[in-house]
């Protein structure tokens, strides 16, 4: 198994996009990675940032986000080279996986930083407009989620191996923060082509009766509509890709007597390959675990099916299964086969319009939502 392609990726690419009257952002600051889109582009990076103490050797990278409040002075790592620093000494998993992690400034940081990103490429006084979203059954935190994005300090980006500080000064009102279910990102992004126009069966999809399964890192998403009306808003949390990586990191202790969290499991993931110690006679080597990320990978899966049924009722009714997010990706194929003799059920990938991997589907269907509601 390829492991590498469990990996959260950090990539940012330019893209046209059709323009709003307002500066659109698109944000989605998963558990694992933040997405963003905006007119020229779209990128992504590891849900992850390092307070810095001084202690670091000041060797610039061409993967280096460096974030400074310019208010207090505090800079972070943020992103691939900061995920790369984690180790089973620091970092709770509750801390970095939390529900309520709105008012903590690691969150914070990596949401400014996002924004700051897009806002580099804005060219004229616009206002800036920020669609985001938050797991169905989440969305009594929108308060708080748009309340941590508008509280913006003045803020300083260093990308890659430039040494050059970019300043920001931004002004966000709490009024063009905008939060939606997130999995009606992948519903949109499935009904509106590149140009922002609606697809020919738009309408028939939202009259109609669709059931977007969103399977990100931390949750398993339900959002169902039937007839006009939303039918189905669940998360489940045991069904997603940490579950995935919490069954490899007990597999990896029981067959290597090693143990290594979740969050550390990401830059493993680069090698397939976790280093073993013995210290009794002070050896150490690499082993493969590819293996057991393949079996762990297929019994959540398993368990996935089981409730997936149970929540949509065994798909009676639906017309449409959108298939969207990482966890989504990686069990695409799986999907298909199960339900191939569902001859009443048309499966969707929700990157059918633009082809992108499916991670990016709900912050590409935020943007395209809040274009379509802010063209003039």
């Amino acid at each position: 198994m390829y492991t590498k392609k469990f990996r959260t990726k950090q990539e940012f690419n330019s893209l046209n996009f059709p323009k709003g009257k307002n500066y659109i952002i698109a944000l989605d600051v998963g558990y694992s990675g933040t997405k963003l889109f905006y007119e020229n582009g779209y990128a992504c990076f590891p849900s992850y940032a390092k307070l810095l103490d001084g202690s670091m050797m000041d060797l610039s990278d061409s993967k280096d986000i460096m974030y400074r409040n310019d208010e207090t002075g505090e800079t972070y790592l943020i992103g691939y080279n900061a995920q790369n620093m984690i180790d089973d000494t620091n970092d709770t998993e509750g801390e970095l996986y939390s529900r309520y992690r709105y008012t903590d400034p690691r969150f914070r940081a990596i949401c400014h930083t996002a924004i700051g990103i897009a806002a580099m490429h804005k060219k004229d006084d616009r206002k800036i407009m920020i669609q985001t979203g938050l797991p169905a059954s989440y969305l009594k935190d929108a308060g708080a989620l748009k309340k941590a994005i508008h509280d913006i300090p003045k803020f300083s980006l260093r990308m890659g191996r430039d040494r050059e500080w970019i300043s920001f000064d931004l002004n966000i009102t709490m009024d063009n923060v905008y939060v939606m279910p997130q999995p009606m990102g992948a519903l949109y992004s499935v009904i509106i082509y590149n140009n922002g126009a609606f697809s020919k069966n738009a309408m028939s999809m939202l009259k109609g009766r669709v059931m977007v399964l969103d399977a990100g890192f931390r949750t398993f998403d339900f959002y169902g509509i039937k007839d006009r009306r939303v039918d189905c808003q669940d998360s489940i949390d045991d069904i997603s890709m940490h579950q995935v990586f919490l069954n490899t990191t007990q597999k990896i202790a029981e067959e290597y007597s090693e143990e290594v969290r979740v969050p550390a499991l990401q830059k493993n993931l680069t090698t397939g390959k976790v280093t073993c110690f013995n210290e009794e006679i002070m050896e150490s080597e690499e082993k493969e675990f590819g293996e057991l990320l393949e079996a762990a990978n297929n019994e959540v899966f398993e368990s996935a099916k089981t409730k997936i049924r149970s929540v949509t009722n065994a798909f009676r009714n639906y017309q449409y299964v959108i298939v969207d997010g990482g966890t989504g990706e990686a069990w695409f194929d799986k999907i298909s086969d199960w339900l191939s003799n569902m001859k009443t059920l048309q499966i969707l990938p929700s990157n059918i319009n633009d082809k992108l991997p499916l991670i990016y589907s709900n912050a590409r269907g935020y943007y395209m939502y809040r274009y379509t509601n802010n063209k003039w």
